[in-house]
């Protein structure tokens, strides 16, 4: 019930097959507690300036109660979430990664790290428009620069110590030096094609997604989203990163 309570009505779940987070959460079987559990706990996240965009990530853990061997799955989530005109929060994108063992966060919650932010000159439609463009532009001359010279050589001067990967059956990677040696271990060749980008109307954080298809070691097509925070001196660096494979 909280899944379908709390996505806006345009929300998007990345991976699987695609579609609208509610119409597919709508279509999933009603399961009681007794069979199946899924706990998760927001433990690191931030809100723009503006307030009207935010976003969270913590451990999760899954529990099917019916299996002959019931032990606990754990995984990582992900979730952005956006300011409704009534004030209330409401997720608009919600993706998670499974992993082998337990994701470690700092006690209670963290903001995420960064240095200085980006404060807009003025504010309004003209500042998330003119944001929102900027963001894009970040977004897709990081997908050139993976089609050149690959994953581990773009990111190495967009990312910083706080930065995050999140990849299906891995433990989240962070901090740079650690996303430079997990990116060259799974070296892969492929293309990434920018999708959406959306500013805050502070112009100091936004996200974007979009598609990615690897050609090489294995073929593996799937989505990809990302977190950006701006810098003071109006630069955007990438906080976290998550691809999803779509379902066979």
């Amino acid at each position: 019930v909280a899944f379908l309570d709390f996505p806006v009505g345009d929300s998007v779940a990345l991976g699987g097959d695609g579609g609208l987070a509610k119409d597919r959460r709508r279509n999933l079987p009603a399961t009681p507690r007794s069979e199946a559990e899924l706990l998760w706990e927001p433990r690191l996240g931030a809100v723009a300036a503006s307030a009207d965009l935010g976003w969270l990530t913590g451990p999760s853990t899954s529990i099917n109660h019916t299996a002959k061997d019931p032990k606990p799955a754990h995984g990582c989530y992900l979730s952005i979430w956006r300011k409704q005109p009534n004030g209330t929060w409401r997720v608009f994108i919600d993706v998670g990664a499974g992993a082998p063992e337990p994701v470690p966060f700092a006690p209670g919650f963290t903001r995420m790290p960064f240095g200085d932010r980006y404060v807009a000159p003025g504010g309004g439609e003209a500042v998330k428009e003119a944001a929102g463009k900027s963001l894009a532009a970040a977004d897709r001359d990081l997908n050139a620069q993976m089609a050149a010279q690959g994953a581990s050589r773009a990111f190495a001067g967009r990312v910083t110590p706080s930065s995050r990967l999140h990849r299906p059956g891995s433990t989240p990677i962070v901090g740079a030096d650690a996303m430079a040696a997990w990116l060259n271990e799974h070296e892969s060749a492929g293309v990434a094609k920018e999708g959406v980008a959306e500013a805050a109307a502070a112009g100091d954080f936004g996200y974007t997604y979009g598609t990615f298809d690897i050609k090489a070691p294995k073929p593996l097509a799937g989505a990809y989203l990302r977190l950006w925070n701006r810098d003071a001196a109006g630069r955007w660096w990438l906080m976290v990163d998550v691809a999803q494979p779509f379902r066979p």
